[in-house]
């Protein structure tokens, strides 16, 4: 996530807020815990969302209905 972060955390720790100069930086890394995706078009459609529990399982939310789901059902959803 670095080269999309707008400084890093040291920086941000020290008060000064400057672009990373090492892109290779690590310090800005993240856990991916949700994917939201939408079906529809801009006026209408309907909202999903898949929620990490713990490290391995995942659960597809749809309305009311929450099913578990595996990894490559979240990969292949276009959120």
């Amino acid at each position: 996530m670095t080269p999309f972060m707008a400084s890093s955390k040291e920086s941000r720790m020290n008060g000064q807020y400057q672009q990373p100069t090492d892109s290779l930086n690590n310090d800005n890394k993240y856990s991916l815990f949700a994917v939201v995706n939408h079906q529809g078009t801009l006026e209408s459609g309907h909202y999903t969302s898949f929620i990490r529990q713990h490290k391995d399982q995942w659960f597809k939310c749809d309305d009311a209905i929450i099913t578990k789901a595996s990894i490559k059902d979240v990969l292949d959803s276009e959120g």
